[in-house]
């Protein structure tokens, strides 16, 4: 009961300096808002980035790729340097807790031209038959190139939602391309994909995938650049798999290690704790516009207590004590920051609303977040604000002496 007298006092008195405390609010509401708009697309950047990779497998996501090997050098004219269908063959059969596996060779941005004699330029991509399933990557027309296709090597590709565009005016299935030495027919154009942060050495659109062993007969980089990828059935799975993988492949390599296992378990646990610091920094340089803000308070507590000291001594003569006194001019600077880190998260959450509508018209696959605990930060943060530097004017307040109170 006695708080609601502070509070509605501490009300009155803050109306009846309205500009005043209008510009005190708005130093708290500006610091609250930039903690919750901040924080907020620095999570919605990490929440799309994270929804990008587990479209793909995410922390069951392991990705074998070839090295320069650091010990038995010269073992490699013992066998074919890379990887070879042999190799991934061998790694389906002989794994367990293997979920979906894929081999693929990235071979860069390359001219093309089209039956109908336009050229442009796009990345050229080889690999398996279950590179696409592996990737998530749906066709959208046509089908997709069969691994017994890929093993007669017929002159047959998948091609880019954005490059179907571009090289064909009309239908583009059954049509020709040429990429240097490989001439092949689309036989499926696959679907638009926006995965925000997320490559994989290629263009997610705008590609040209052939069967591997098919551009292995023109392309002498295949066998040397091709990557296999490894899934997981469970994440708790991935070390007895890296494991065995590594063991086989250091047996078919005969003991040389010209490749490295990438686990995208750590992987991702390194995204996350960098974008954790990264709100950590963010919600920090926000936070000094409320401690700014905080000094606009104490400013202003201790004029107002300046300029109401023959009210305070009337008070203290009809029989209010210190901490009475102290209180309400505590309460006054709470109400100010309280109201100001309300202003202020609502404010920012709407603009991070509207900011991720903003980023999505540019980019499809952004994730829009409104950070919970950037909204409880802001809240207590400059609560707490309004508390700190409002105790020392409440101080000064309480131990005015009445008699010299009056007196002025």
């Amino acid at each position: 009961m006695r708080w609601a007298v502070y509070l509605a006092i501490a009300a009155k008195a803050l109306s009846a300096h309205k500009l005043r405390s209008l510009l005190t609010v708005l130093s708290i509401t500006l610091g609250a808002f930039a903690i919750v708009l901040m924080t907020s697309l620095a999570e919605g950047g990490l929440l799309t980035l994270s929804r990008g990779i587990e479209q793909l497998g995410g922390a069951r996501l392991l990705l074998v790729a070839p090295k320069e090997p650091a010990r038995a050098e010269r073992k490699k004219t013992m066998y074919v340097t890379g990887f070879t269908r042999k190799d991934r063959d061998r790694l389906a059969r002989g794994v367990p807790h293997v979920a979906e596996h894929a081999m693929y060779a990235m071979l860069g941005s390359r001219d093309v031209t089209s039956d109908e004699g336009i050229e442009d330029r796009t990345d050229l991509v080889a690999a398996d038959s279950g590179f696409l399933d592996a990737f998530r990557m749906p066709v959208a027309r046509g089908r997709a190139f069969s691994d017994e296709e890929d093993r007669r090597r017929a002159p047959v590709c998948v091609a880019g939602s954005k490059l179907a565009a571009r090289l064909w005016r009309g239908d583009p299935i059954g049509r020709w391309v040429t990429v240097g030495s490989l001439r092949c027919r689309i036989i499926g154009v696959l679907a638009a994909s926006e995965r925000v942060g997320v490559s994989f050495g290629f263009s997610w659109d705008d590609l040209l995938v052939a069967p591997i062993d098919t551009a292995a007969d023109v392309e002498k980089d295949v066998s040397t650049s091709a990557l296999l990828v490894i899934k997981t059935d469970d994440v708790r799975n991935n070390d007895p798999v890296k494991r065995i993988v590594n063991a086989l492949l250091i047996d078919r390599h005969h003991g040389v290690d010209d490749f490295t296992l990438l686990d995208f378990s750590t992987i991702m646990e390194k995204f996350e704790a960098m974008f954790a610091t990264m709100k950590a920094i963010v919600g920090l340089i926000a936070g000094v516009a409320l401690l700014i803000g905080g000094v606009g308070v104490m400013n202003m507590m201790l004029v107002s207590v300046s300029e109401r000291v023959r009210e305070i001594g009337i008070r203290k003569a009809l029989g209010a004590a210190p901490r009475d006194i102290s209180a309400q001019f505590l309460c006054e600077a709470a109400l100010l920051s309280g109201c100001g880190g309300l202003l202020g998260v609502a404010g920012g959450a709407l603009a991070a609303e509207l900011a991720s509508s903003v980023i999505r018209r540019f980019t499809p696959g952004w994730v829009g977040a409104v950070s919970t605990s950037a909204v409880i930060a802001a809240l207590l943060v400059s609560s707490g604000v309004g508390v700190v530097f409002g105790w020392l004017p409440a101080r000064r307040a309480g131990r005015l002496d009445p008699v010299a109170a009056m007196r002025r």
